[in-house]
């Protein structure tokens, strides 16, 4: 049930995993700089979906969606800023309403933290917003 802490999840084809993220970006556009950290977040979200199918398959009470937040909530405990909004993105994805800290929310909105970054949060804000407002739009498990 544990999952990766690695800030990458996986390098992208053709770039070793083993470079810093800093060097990793250099040089591409801030589109394509976003793309890579759109697939971080589908990777992720996979991992916490098969990490919360073998959680809730092992445990008594448990259902998928008790895990899933289980699992998110605990990665988001000790993850720093830009962890933060990929986990708020993969909620966001997997249907899994989640709330920011308001200070955490400031850092992404100033941009602080990089145009990517800034992108991926406003994109999950709203996506978690419109499902708000559609009851019934939550945590319908993918394959």
């Amino acid at each position: 049930m544990q999952l990766s802490h690695s800030a990458h999840a996986s390098a992208p084809a053709g770039r070793p995993s083993s470079r810093p993220a800093a060097a990793a970006t250099q040089g591409l556009s801030p589109m394509e700089r976003l793309m890579d950290l759109l697939h971080e977040v589908r990777q992720f979200s996979r991992q916490l979906q098969r990490s919360a199918r073998e959680a809730a398959a092992h445990a008594d009470q448990r259902s998928y969606a008790e895990a899933l937040r289980a699992l998110l909530d605990s990665r988001m405990q000790g993850a720093d800023a830009r962890m933060r909004i990929v986990c708020y993105a993969s909620a966001a994805e997997l249907g899994l309403s989640l709330e920011l800290e308001a200070e955490h929310c400031r850092q992404a909105m100033s941009g602080g933290l990089g145009f990517p970054l800034r992108v991926l949060f406003w994109a999950a804000h709203r996506r978690m917003r419109a499902a708000r407002r559609r009851p019934g739009a939550w945590l319908q498990p993918q394959r």
